[in-house]
């Protein structure tokens, strides 16, 4: 929620009186140490993209990813030329991106705000699990 908050992920607005409303969950799970303790508790907020409809809330969903031959070529020649491979881990990508189109999601279990039929989440950032949330990122 942090992250949600400092990203300003979402605004209440009214309910649109015609407006699909994306409903969420929560997804837990935890990270373990090599021993088997419990490193830490993680929780991400996920749509439900599948009730998104083409056309309407979104226009797009194709995002360019690596082929495996490709990746395969690059580490060779990272290994043949010695060269230092660096990868990066972007926390949070899709809170990074911008909607394009207005997307609303019912409140989430256990914040809400005011009564959650009058309210709901003006999407402004992605979500993981909406459709079109891997080629905002890319753009």
């Amino acid at each position: 929620m942090t992250n949600h908050l400092a990203n300003q992920t979402w605004s209440l607005v009214p309910c649109p009186k015609n407006g699909n409303i994306i409903r969420s969950w929560w997804v837990f799970h935890l990270k373990y140490n090599v021993d088997g303790s419990i490193e830490h508790h993680k929780a991400r907020l996920v749509a439900k993209g599948y009730s998104q409809q083409p056309g309407f809330k979104y226009l797009e969903i194709f995002s360019p990813t690596i082929h495996m031959s490709t990746l395969k070529t690059i580490l060779a020649l990272v290994a043949i030329e010695d060269l230092h491979l660096w990868s990066i881990n972007i926390l949070h990508a899709y809170l990074n991106s911008k909607m394009e189109l207005d997307a609303y999601m019912e409140q989430l279990e256990g914040f809400t705000c005011g009564s959650p039929n009058e309210l709901v989440c003006l999407l402004d950032k992605e979500l993981y699990g909406a459709k079109q949330g891997g080629r905002h990122w890319n753009k």
